[in-house]
């Protein structure tokens, strides 16, 4: 077996032959390993296949391309390093630099662990950033636990997960109590005060009657009584009903017409808003009696819609049947409209 050795005033690495034999001479004859400074000086591995060098310094930044000092074995591709681990492990080498700005990043400090023991650092199967205990003097203030004398609850966790499915209401505040009740859905809550929004409606009827309304253009229904009226609707005569809260209504009508042809009508009625927009699916009802004074009426139950302080709704109807005149009947027709939330 060869063996080699070094020469302590030069610093040079000698192969010998022969082995070192009992006792105890020197062989005399031998060669040293090539020396490179660097790595960057070693020559192709390609062209000294199994031969080996001695880097004498090493080179190259820690993590980034750090070749060390010491052996290197041409595989014939490639030079391997032959030696311990690289220094650029050791905790005081090893760092992990920032991917836009190299002047600053991270290193660990092994100096508190026990000798002979080596660490385990467990990362959770998730995302998110590493904060210590000395976060916790500015996110907790501990005093306020200092007078706590109940039972320590167990030591149990509820995963944030348990409160993903919550769709409940956030509640308000009275004096600093929480109270079931919610201003805006017709609970009006002022301080210590709570009141209740009661529906607010209003109802007319077309005491007058005697308009031809089997027109192809809409005729607006007037309206000339009020049977009763609340605070969130106004009605100044004519045949619009203007909105003063905004809100979903509640809307249905009686429409009550009179044949005074002797042919078939058929007349249809829609609700209609700021003149322009049909917010109500359009009901119809046909005279189908050849004679006069023969009369049909047009009726919508309540049907919800949302409407802004500010708009006004009408009654219109119009002909889709026959021509000839079919006349509103007084006292037989009515409209109703009232707040619901």
């Amino acid at each position: 077996m060869a063996t080699f050795t070094v020469d302590l005033l030069t610093g040079n690495i000698y192969l010998f032959t022969g082995d070192f034999n009992g006792s105890g001479s020197t062989p005399t004859s031998g060669s040293t390993y090539p020396q490179v400074n660097t790595y960057a000086e070693l020559p192709s591995a390609a062209s000294h296949t199994g031969e080996i060098y001695v880097v004498r310094n090493g080179s190259g930044s820690y993590v980034l391309n750090r070749k060390p000092s010491g052996f290197y074995f041409s595989s014939g591709s490639v030079w391997r390093f032959l030696g311990e681990t690289p220094d650029f492990f050791k905790s005081n080498n090893f760092q992990v630099y920032d991917s836009v700005d190299n002047t600053k990043g991270v290193m660990f400090q092994t100096s508190g662990v026990s000798t002979g023991v080596f660490r385990t650092l467990t990362v959770q199967n998730s995302s998110g950033t590493i904060s210590y205990l000395s976060d916790l003097n500015t996110k907790v203030n501990i005093s306020a636990f200092a007078d706590y004398t109940g039972t320590t609850a167990p030591a149990t966790y509820v995963s944030k997960t348990v409160f993903n499915g919550y769709t409940g209401a956030t509640l308000s505040l009275i004096n600093a109590k929480q109270d079931i009740l919610i201003a805006g859905q017709g609970i009006n809550i002022s301080g210590t005060t709570i009141s209740i929004s009661l529906p607010k409606a209003i109802q007319l009827i077309d005491s007058v009657g005697g308009v031809n309304v089997n027109n192809v253009v809409a005729t607006p229904i007037t309206w000339s009584s009020i049977v009763f009226s609340g605070t969130s609707l106004s009605f100044t005569g004519g045949s619009r009903i203007y909105i003063q809260e905004t809100g979903v209504y509640g809307i249905s009508y009686i429409l009550n017409v009179n044949n005074d042809t002797g042919s078939v009508k058929n007349v249809g009625t829609v609700i209609r808003k700021n003149a322009n927009t049909d917010i109500s699916p359009m009901g119809s009802a046909s005279i189908n009696i050849n004679t006069t004074n023969d009369s049909s009426t047009n009726i919508m139950p309540e049907n919800m819609v949302s409407l802004t302080n500010g708009d006004y709704v009408e009654l219109l109807a119009f002909r889709i049947g026959s021509t000839g005149a079919a006349y509103t009947v007084a006292n037989s027709s009515w409209i109703k409209i009232h707040k619901i939330i």
